[in-house]
């Protein structure tokens, strides 16, 4: 989740790679078209409106693959120097957990209120912090947090020391390719789940792309983010026709890969100068963080309002998709305004005056 800019000789102002950020956008509203509809599902059968979208969560793909690239792409000269390990780490804390902790207050007091009632005081200790485990914390979708804070520990070590951070990093990967297979290596492990899922695979994806595009210029740019579009379309769709099962492991592959290629294509076009990022988009991007952690306390809550109005029932089920998923999306960018942004710029004053570009 670090600010995507392309880091250049000298002391030039590096470029922002607003592509990347409408990527980031993209991706939390359509998690956010996926919930909402499997929440309509549930409240009143809509098949096909569930079935549509069901691909949708498929933007967790997208992100894990832009974490793995954003992360190597912005700190990769930080890496086997161990001075720079508070600035990453000051960045990265800083970055995803006051907003974090406003969106676990928040759902402790949704679910206060909700038939499920207040959560155990183990729960809410749980979910302070996002750590790697089989537990999920109390903020839905936190799950995926999980495996940021992994790959973001696991990253740490390359930048305290290169050649250790490389090995660990070759057994990350070979324990993610053997749980693929099934063995011995699951039950050690059990304890730390994220350490042995096939979503690891998409971290690596995303440095990939990124170290292609450090090595120097991406040729065809175009016809690469063309390509991944069609696949990662093809695998949608497949998922959608009940033949690719979006949960397993294969599906990893099927939508990583080709969002591999999506981010290659915007990020060389982007930096060449050859991508229109439209503002509204732009404003999508930056609102992303905002737009996944508190999506579900604004679907609760307008519901609970279209119930108690009755409207829920009077409703069409297009007009309820759309405000629901609108007032997630747009409750999600203010929250990133009015909260996030604060909340890190506050966070921030207090540290050494000496860090860098904002993350």
């Amino acid at each position: 989740m670090a600010e995507t800019t392309a880091p250049q000789a000298g002391p030039a102002p590096r470029q922002r790679l607003y592509g990347i950020e409408a990527c980031r956008g993209v991706a939390a509203t359509m998690v956010v078209c996926y919930h909402v509809a499997r929440h309509l599902d549930q409240a009143a059968p809509v098949p096909v409106l569930r079935a549509a979208l069901q691909f949708g969560h498929a933007g967790v793909d997208l992100f894990f693959v832009l974490s793995g690239f954003i992360i190597l792409f912005v700190h990769r000269r930080d890496i086997g120097r161990p001075d720079r390990l508070r600035h990453y780490l000051g960045r990265r804390v800083t970055r995803l957990m006051p907003t974090y902790w406003v969106a676990l207050l928040l759902m402790v007091v949704v679910l206060g209120f909700s038939h499920a009632g207040l959560p155990s005081a183990s729960q809410i200790l749980w979910s302070l912090a996002p750590l790697p485990g089989r537990q999920s914390p109390l903020v839905v979708g936190g799950w995926t947090l999980q495996f940021e804070t992994l790959f973001y520990g696991l990253f740490a070590i390359l930048i305290l020391n290169r050649r250790l951070g490389l090995l660990v990093m070759a057994a990350w990967a070979a324990l993610t390719a053997q749980s693929m297979l099934g063995g011995w290596m699951d039950r050690p492990f059990a304890r730390i789940w994220q350490l042995t899922q096939m979503y690891d695979v998409e971290f690596f994806i995303g440095m990939g792309v990124a170290l292609a595009l450090l090595r120097g210029r991406v040729p065809g740019a175009r016809a690469v983010l063309w390509v991944g579009l069609l696949g990662f379309a093809v695998s949608a769709l497949a998922e959608d026709l009940g033949r690719l099962n979006g949960y397993g492991a294969a599906a990893r592959f099927a939508y990583g890969l080709p969002a591999g290629l999506i981010l290659m294509g915007i990020a060389e076009l982007d930096r060449q100068g050859r991508l229109h990022v439209s503002l509204p988009l732009r404003w999508l991007g930056a609102g992303s963080y905002s737009i996944y952690l508190f999506q579900f306390i604004f679907i609760a809550v307008i519901w609970h309002a279209l119930v108690l109005l009755g409207l829920d029932a009077a409703l069409p089920t297009p007009v309820l998709f759309a405000v629901l998923a609108g007032g997630a999306v747009i409750g999600g960018m203010l929250m990133s305004e009015r909260v996030e942004k604060p909340l890190i710029r506050m966070v921030r004053s207090l540290g050494p005056r000496r860090a860098v570009a904002a993350s």
